[in-house]
């Protein structure tokens, strides 16, 4: 076709024959030699040149016309260029793409179009040139019947590939325009091309929607499209684009769209559907973010965006080619989800424990064509851009109305767009969906999968382990940022998430999350839930929230939408079928009420789902004659007409209901296969019989998939017997009864030894070959389910004896098989597996209270508590590791005693009782000041310093209320109400509140009359007064149900009131002050009845009374705990010492024979009530003060609150350490020196094998190294103060710097000393460390650089070196008998230090600087006063061999010393006397010595390859002992399958005893 020959064009209204003639362009400079250019125009992509002509006079002038075809939205565009001989012609200048015809006829002068072209500049704006272009245009419409649609089929191929998309502009950074030009005139016209250009935009963006209007996989995208355009164009009437990079590429997205003015370009489409999907969704993207320009521009550097938008520019360029040539793309989409965040962290991370949210699925969808205005408008509001827009489109309707249709649409949609954040689907009928439990954990992970930098902001810093897994509770932020468009998380049919009662805590907490000021502006949220009062209050219409309701659609569209829907359907497929007509399809829609439930349970049931007799028409009219009754729930009436048909029988209907009952009662739907399974042994129950004819019902076509109703109305008709009548299903005790026996039979069928045939231990789970398939296939679904639940169904009936015998046989005999099981599932879902166990044990222990059987289960609990790791990580272990470690006193020792009498099993220390330390809770964001049990031990409430309370299951340690939000301060005290229903508590907001301990609400207005920090309440016995103590010296006590005051203040005491009590018979109230005094008050009056009780010297930090009230327990400042007669304030008992700083917290157990306290030492102890005498701890774990401490109703736990946001539970009846002695077998050569990690967890040994390893101190095993890279023995080892690295020095005259639990090494050794280093040090901060070395030197290296600063004066070898606490000072000691002090300058300030008469082997500086202590070779150690370099006190003497090592502990009162008389003493610094020891440790010399942060315990190593743990003063062991082979030269291995033990060679896999081939399963580690 010839584009000059307008007769060969179709007929169009709108096009025109453009004309071009009288061309002229202007330039400004003066040159001698004249130049010679050309002018080329395009219209739509078809481009026409002038001829080359001569500039004359700084001129030129063409006398050409030139003719294009097209109209008022084409696409214009200029290019000037400067002619060149030999190299490519220069573009001097250029009226961008972003023109269209109908901009340039608007800006005409009489019919003359003039303006300074804009030229290429490296800058991120236009800028001027100084050539002008001058030229008359005219447009004339073609005669009537021209089609101006076919301008752009000329020569297609050649078009399309050749179309221009607009300029290219560098990025940099901006330039100011030249002031001497007209700016005003660029931006007047920039403005101008940009409102043509978007406007021709949107028309082909919309014309593009009506084109795939019937193409189902594209159209809702290009609706998507419109919704974000239509958005844009609202940002863009208040502000236009401000940099010319977004402008150039709306240009480009524009030209992408150019094809849909083609003939035909339906048939394009439909041969490229894949790839004009892909180009709609990126199209999408880039309008979310032009819709952010402002907001990205103020967040984000220049250079970022503009790669952005390169990045954009080259996808949309790729899918055009691809679309145009016909070739498919297996491409992704371009995104940009956040800015302002950090790089995503290590890909390391394990999310692995997480849930994941829910996949949408095709057939839970909206019918295409159905739906679409709400749709749309729900598009709109989550793709509006607005940053104060509302976050949330609450969706409510009655049941049946089509919410989760609508739910499951937008889920599809936006997953498409790659911006679905989360789908979860809460399920009335499955406990695993119904419970919010895992609510957050799922959206959180859903999240950072989505998108690592979520990840990145989440977790904080790289590589962290991401605690917000096993929360319940949100997880937010650590950082703002912003999000390029919506990110969307769907929650369909919230009202099931439990009942109105269970559910108010988890709608406050996600109805303020929803609003968090940290969530990523464009997170939004899609809610869909039946119209619940409770539920509209917590999400009320405003600024967060948008409220839809399903009937605000008017009922024509409904009903429209509903006909459409059952005509397709029931539409046969087959062409020459008239059944159904559109009458029929309009009755039945008219009938539905406007409920697409019931017209999908119609169609189902008219289709013959799952059924065969009758034909469609037939069972139509079934249900047209029982459509017009009046009933209350319209669905009511369908489904008695469906049951009616299919259960015509008594017969039938019971088989229906005792069926159902079954699937009702499940905790977890299963497939037909799973129930066949469980019911074999029931010869007159035929599940396919009875369920195959329910698809109308049930979902049971596929009997893969799990059998549950298709809608949750069929639920509620069917246990409503008002409502099902004959249909009713009810749901008894004995039901649940007959449930758990089937569990129960099933399990002791199915469990067995070994039951995934496992045949090498030696590989982890995660390592066997296709684990995941064989678990699958030896643990079916209904034994997985067994496994899971057998114990929920037992807890609703009474513990007969007969039930309580088959259960006690059970657990005795098939514990280890369940344990087998529970930790192969846990393979596939680690955290609710492991939680399922133990909720499975807890409940155990509640329901046979008092029976031989709970002990049995709270073993157990402790029993998966303690080796959850070795569960989830190898299952072979199960026998081979922790069995064997199971305690010597608990019944599960003997219980497998037998089965295990050849196992891997322990030459000393075994243990002799669970450690202490039960579990920890994780949750609150800040200190935990303040914990309480609730009455009946099943709870512990907690109170912190970020403002709230949570309540946690004591036995799972799982969330299961709160946070409680209302406090404007710190929470400092909390306290239970008598019956457990009410929590009080006291903050730093001078307030008294008390909370419903279930919903979190509020019960009365928050008590207040203090003037000052709350800092303790407690109930009356009979729990309606609550008495509050104040830092404003006064006690008040208040009506616990109004919050009025009903006594004082009480007045007396002169300081502030830190802790108050009741008595047990509430006449008598105990307070504790500041003033150092005990007060006790009569409660009516105020009256002070006894008191003061003054023999504390400093504060009175906790009182609390004894169960019988006859005595008062104080803890006070003074570090010490006193018993008070409470009536005489006679001190009965105590000073009690012990804690090493002052106590926080005190409580009785319930008995009255115990105390347990709480201090700022960060330990807990367990003391006799009467004599004072510690009866166990110090408990050693928390890393921060121990705030508050609690017992339990029952005397078995303890639990603590602390500093260092955690909350810890304790065994209350351990009366053993936790900490382990040892012996950590490992090193093959002598160990040269230990240290404690920060935290205390872990011990680092360096050694003569040339490597360190990090041990956990619990198990003695090495949890990371062998750290190999030194040539020679390692000397000495330090830990970095921020617990992350460590430092080693050795024989090879280098430093290393070790990732503490990777291993990695971190940068390049520290190389300047000429002879071995002997000792090393880290500075307080970290930045430092110094060494000492045989060179005779000391050096100050910094630690990231590795540049040193060399310090010299000793006369013979380095031995060791030692920092002050203030890091300013540097002792050392040497082979020339000295002792040396330096600044951190390398001054020396003190010595040589002389009065040794051999080598100084050791030096360590007091915590307060002013002393520092020396051992020598010459058996004995000094100490030295800093400042004048005398000794203080005599020598310590009393080893019998050299001094090795030496520290201070105790804040400087007490010194350790190692020694090669392989005993260990503790010194008094003061007086030089010896206070413990000596310990007789190890079996040779003692090289080096550490303590824990607590100072309770003693590391220590020695030449004879050990390292062993003591107590402080008692040098008492703790830890269990490893048999590990002394051949330094072999790496062993033990093996043993019940009573075959074996011993390998783990390197070769030769069996040295007995042969591999008989037992192949199991294989040992030994810790290396």
């Amino acid at each position: 076709m010839n584009i000059d020959n307008p007769a060969q064009l179709p007929d169009h209204p709108s096009a025109n024959t453009i004309t071009i003639r009288d061309i002229e362009i202007r330039t400004q400079e003066q040159r001698k030699v004249s130049r010679q250019y050309v002018v080329q125009f395009s219209v739509n992509g078809i481009l026409k040149s002038t001829r080359r002509a001569k500039e004359e006079n700084n001129r030129v002038s063409w006398g050409e016309i030139l003719h294009f075809y097209g109209d008022d939205r084409s696409v214009f565009e200029v290019k000037v260029y400067q002619k060149r001989r030999g190299i490519r012609d220069k573009l001097v200048g250029f009226i961008p793409s972003s023109n269209t015809i109908g901009g340039v006829l608007e800006s005409l002068q009489d019919g003359v179009f003039e303006q300074t072209l804009l030229k290429d500049t490296s800058s991120n704006e236009w800028d001027l040139s100084r050539i002008t272009i001058k030229f008359t245009l005219t447009a004339d419409f073609l005669p009537k019947g021209s089609d101006g649609s076919h301008l752009q089929n000329t020569d297609d191929v050649t078009r399309l590939t050749e179309l221009v998309t607009g300029i290219t502009l560098a990025s940099g950074a901006a330039r100011p325009i030249d002031s001497t030009l007209d700016v005003g005139t660029i931006i007047s016209a920039k403005a101008r091309m940009f409102k043509d250009m978007w406007g021709v935009f949107l028309k082909r963006v919309e014309l593009l929607g009506n084109i795939v209007v019937n193409i189902e996989e594209i159209h809702p995208f290009a609706s998507l499209a419109w919704s974000v355009m239509s958005a844009v164009d609202k940002v863009f009437l208040n502000q236009k684009p401000r940099h010319d990079r977004i402008v150039h590429l709306i240009g480009t997205m524009n030209d992408v769209f150019a094809f849909v003015h083609d003939a035909e370009p339906l048939k394009k489409i439909e041969l490229q559907i894949g790839t004009m999907l892909l180009l709609v969704q990126q199209v999408t993207e880039c309008g979310f973010f032009i819709a952010e320009e402002q907001n990205f521009w103020i967040r984000t550097e220049w250079d970022i965006a503009d790669k952005k938008i390169t990045a954009y520019e080259l996808k949309l360029q790729e899918l055009k080619t691809a679309f145009l040539e016909g070739v498919t793309l297996q491409a992704g989409l371009t995104v940009v989800r956040m800015i302002n965040v950090r790089e995503p962290i290590a890909e390391t991370t394990d999310l692995s424990n997480g849930p994941y949210g829910a996949k949408y699925t095709q057939e839970k969808q909206c019918h295409p064509g159905t739906r679409e205005v709400l749709l749309q408008e729900i598009c709109d509001i989550l793709n509006d851009p607005d940053p104060h827009a509302p976050r949330v489109c609450l969706l409510t309707g009655v049941a049946g109305s089509g919410k989760s249709a609508v739910a499951h649409s937008i889920a599809r949609l936006y997953d498409g767009q790659e911006r679905l954040g989360s789908l979860y689907c809460f399920s009335r009928i499955d406990v695993t969906k119904q419970n919010p439990r895992n609510f957050f954990s799922t959206i959180t992970r859903d999240l950072c999968d989505r998108d690592p930098h979520y990840k990145s902001a989440l977790c904080g810093t790289q590589g962290e382990d991401p605690l917000f897994l096993a929360m319940t509770t949100p997880s937010e932020p650590r950082e703002n940022f912003h999000a390029i468009g919506p990110i969307v998380i769907v929650v369909d049919t919230l009202d099931e998430s439990g009942d109105r009662d269970d559910r108010q805590q988890f709608l406050a907490t996600l109805s303020k999350w929803v609003r968090g000021p940290n969530l990523p502006t464009g997170l939004r949220f899609l809610i869909t839930a039946r119209t619940e009062s409770d539920i509209l209050a917590a999400f009320p219409s405003g600024r967060y929230v948008t409220h839809k309701h399903m009937s605000d659609i008017s009922d024509e569209i409904v009903d429209k939408d509903i006909e459409t829907f059952i005509y397709h359907s029931l539409r046969h497929p087959e062409p020459a079928s008239t059944w159904p007509d559109h009458e029929e399809c309009r009755l039945l829609a008219q009938h539905s009420q406007h409920l697409f439930q019931w017209a999908a349970t119609a169609c189902k049931f008219i289709q013959g789902i799952g059924v065969v007799r009758l034909d469609p028409s037939k069972r139509f009219e079934i249900v047209m004659q029982n459509a017009t009754r009046a009933v209350r729930h319209h669905l009511d009436e369908l489904y008695g007409c469906i049951l009616g048909q299919l259960l015509s029988t008594d017969d039938a209907r019971e088989s229906f209901r005792e069926l159902m009952t079954i699937v009702l009662s499940l905790k977890e739907p299963l497939p037909f296969d799973s129930l066949s399974a469980l019911f074999s042994a029931d010869k007159f129950l035929n599940i396919r019989d009875v369920m195959k004819p329910m698809g109308s019902l049930l979902d049971v076509l596929d009997e893969n998939k799990p059998i549950r109703p298709l809608h949750t109305s069929l639920c509620d008709f069917l246990l409503d017997e008002t409502r099902s009548y004959m249909f009713h299903v009810p749901i008894q005790p004995q039901d649940s009864l007959a449930l758990g026996r089937v569990l129960l039979a099933c399990m002791r069928k199915m469990l067995k030894f070994n039951i995934c045939d496992l045949k090498d231990s030696r590989l982890l789970n995660n390592a066997v070959p296709d684990l995941s398939s064989q678990v699958t296939k030896a643990i079916p679904l209904h034994l997985s389910y067994s496994c899971q639940y057998w114990m929920d169904h037992f807890a609703h009936v009474h513990c007969a004896p007969g039930l309580l015998d088959e259960v006690t046989l059970f657990f005795k005999t098939y514990l280890p098989y369940w344990l087998e099981a529970i930790s192969l599932l846990s393979h596939s879902s680690p955290l609710s597996t492991i939680l399922a166990a133990l909720k499975t044990c807890t409940t155990l222990m509640t329901w046979a209270k008092d029976q031989e059987i709970a002990a049995l289960a709270s073993d157990a609990c402790r029993f998966i508590q303690v080796f959850a790791p070795i569960l989830q990580a190898s299952t072979p272990h199960l026998y081979l590791s922790a069995m064997p470690q199971t305690p010597t006193v608990s019944p599960l020792y003997a219980l497998w005693q037998s089965r295990l009498l050849m196992h891997a099993s322990t030459t000393s220390g075994q243990l002799s009782s669970w450690p202490v330390e039960v579990c920890i809770l994780q949750g609150h964001r800040n200190s935990v000041q303040c914990v309480a049990y609730s009455p009946d031990g099943r709870h512990i409430v907690t109170g912190s310093w970020d403002h709230t309370i949570m309540v946690w299951d004591a036995a799972t340690g799982e969330t299961v209320a709160g946070p409680f939000e209302g406090h404007t301060h710190v929470v400092l005290s909390v306290a239970c109400s008598p019956d457990g229903r009410h929590i009080a508590s006291g903050s730093g907001d001078e307030t008294v509140r008390v909370w419903d301990a279930t919903t979190g609400k509020t019960v009365a207005n928050p008590s207040k009359g203090h003037r000052d920090s709350v800092m303790s309440v407690a109930y009356s016995p009979d729990g309606t007064h609550i008495v509050s103590g104040s830092e404003d010296n006064t006690v008040r006590v208040w009506n616990a149900t109004t919050g009025e005051t009903v006594a004082g203040p009480f007045k007396g005491h002169k300081g502030s009131v830190q802790s108050v009590a009741y008595a047990p018979n509430g006449t008598h109230i105990v307070s504790g002050s500041v003033d150092k005094t005990i007060r006790v008050w009569n409660a009516t009056t105020g009256e002070t009845v006894a008191g003061s009780f003054n023999e504390h010297t400093n504060s009175v930090s906790c009182v609390a009374y004894s169960p019988d009230g006859k005595c008062i327990v104080s803890g006070s400042s003074d570090k010490t705990i006193r018993v008070w007669n409470a009536i005489s304030g006679r001190s009965v008992a105590g000073p009690f010492h012990g804690h090493t700083e002052p106590i926080t917290s005190v409580a009785y157990s319930p008995d009255g024979s115990h105390i347990v306290s709480g201090s700022w030492d960060k330990t807990i102890r367990v003391w006799n009530a009467t004599t004072g005498g510690a009866v166990t701890g110090p408990f050693v774990g928390h890393t921060d003060v121990v705030w508050s401490v609690g017992y339990s109703s029952d005397g078995r736990h303890v639990v603590s609150g602390s500093g260092d946001k955690t909350i810890r539970v304790w065994d209350g009846t351990a009366s053993h350490n936790v900490a382990r002695e040892g012996p950590f077998y490992g090193h093959k050569d002598s160990v040269c020196s230990v240290t404690y990690s920060q935290d205390g967890r872990h011990i680092v040994s360096g050694s003569k094998d040339k490597t360190i390893r990090v041990w956990d101190v619990t198990i003695g095993l090495t949890v990371a190294g062998p750290f190999e890279g030194h040539t020679d023995l390692v000397t000495s080892v330090a830990c970095s103060p921020d617990g992350i690295h460590v430092a080693s020095a050795s024989a090879d005259k280098t430093i290393r710097i070790w990732d503490l639990m990777s291993g990695q090494s971190v940068g390049n050794p520290f190389k300047g000393h000429t002879g071995h280093i002997l000792s090393i040090a880290y500075s307080p901060d970290g930045k430092h460390i110094i060494s000492g070395s045989q060179d005779k030197t000391v050096r100050i290296w910094n630690t990231e650089t590795g540049q040193f600063l060399s310090l010299i004066g000793h006369l013979g070898w380095v031995i060791s070196i030692a920092f002050s606490s203030d890091g300013m000072h540097i002792v050392s000691g040497s082979e020339d008998k000295s002792v040396r002090i330096w600044t951190i300058t390398g001054t020396c300030v003190a010595g040589p230090l002389k009065g040794h008469v051999d080598s100084v082997t050791s030096v360590a500086y007091s915590p307060d600087g002013m002393h520092v202590a020396s051992g020598s070779w010459d058996k004995t150690i000094r100490v030295w006063n800093v400042g004048t370099g005398r000794p203080i006190t005599k020598l310590l003497r009393g080893h019998t061999d050299p001094i090795s090592c030496i520290t201070y502990i105790s804040h400087g009162k007490h010194i350790i010393s190692g020694s090669f008389d392989k005993t260990i003493r503790v010194w008094n610094a003061t007086s030089g006397e010896c206070v413990a020891g000596p310990f007789l440790i190890h079996s040779s010399p003692i090289t080096s010595i550490s303590y824990s942060p607590g100072e309770v315990y003693i590391v220590s190593c020695a030449w004879d390859k050990t390292i062993k743990v003591c107590t402080t003063f008692t040098g008492k062991f703790t830890m269990v002992a490893f048999l590990i082979p002394k051949n330094a030269e072999d790496v062993y291995a033990l093996s043993g399958l019940m009573s075959v033990p074996r011993i390998w060679n783990d390197i070769t896999g030769q069996c040295l005893i007995n042969q591999l081939q008989e037992y192949p399963f199991i294989c040992f580690l030994f810790p290396r």
